[in-house]
């Protein structure tokens, strides 16, 4: 029981860190702010943490896995190649929609914060590369798409998110991030090749439809 008590005080104290430093970004924020928004005390907080920037190295680790996490779930769900590229895809983006404060962290919050963080951050770029980079692999291995290079496209796309995100954050008239989870993905789909059912054990076929693309829409 103690031990399941110190790990609910634990996330608590995590998911009122995701808020005040959304709210107030890193620099600004405070302990004092997150063991009051956690309603713990510093006792609580340092038993956990040893410092600010623990708990914010803590917070990406997290967010990283819970997506890569849910990505995994939503693509199980899913039979066929494209399908599953196209399940990942809708799910990072989703995800980030959703949980704007959490994705706030990761794309905002995190940038330019010094070494350590810059690494952290691009540890979490590489790790949603990698899950992406993978289901591209697999679909140019049953011959659904044509041959790319999976993990300059995965971070291609990433790249792209990215700045979907800040122009989203940093503009004051930027509509939700959910409005733009259906163009953006169908946007980053359309660069793939697909390569016709009936063509698909046939390598010379699948070169010579590499300027096709897909219609998501």
């Amino acid at each position: 029981m103690a031990k399941r008590n110190k790990e609910v005080t634990r996330q608590r104290i995590l998911d009122a860190a995701i808020d005040v430093f959304s709210d107030k970004g890193y620099n600004g924020a405070l302990v004092d702010d997150i063991t009051k928004r956690s309603d713990t005390s510093k006792g609580a907080f340092y038993f956990h943490f040893p410092s600010k920037k623990s708990i914010f190295k803590a917070l990406l680790g997290t967010l990283v896995e819970r997506i890569v996490a849910e990505v995994d779930k939503a693509v199980e769900e899913n039979n066929g190649a494209e399908l599953k590229i196209e399940a990942a895809l809708e799910t990072v983006l989703s995800i980030f929609s959703k949980h704007e404060k959490a994705t706030r962290l990761l794309f905002l919050e995190a940038t330019g914060l010094g070494k350590v963080f810059d690494e952290e951050v691009f540890a979490a770029h590489q790790k949603f590369a990698a899950v992406i980079s993978g289901y591209l692999q697999s679909a140019i291995d049953d011959g659904s798409i044509a041959p790319l290079d999976t993990q300059l496209t995965a971070f291609a796309w990433l790249g792209a998110i990215h700045e979907v995100m800040l122009m989203n954050f940093l503009s004051p008239t930027s509509p939700s991030l959910t409005e733009f989870v259906k163009p953006l993905k169908g946007l980053l789909l359309s660069a793939l090749t697909r390569i016709p059912s009936n063509m698909r054990t046939d390598r010379d076929a699948i070169v010579s439809t590499s300027a096709s693309t897909i219609d998501y829409n």
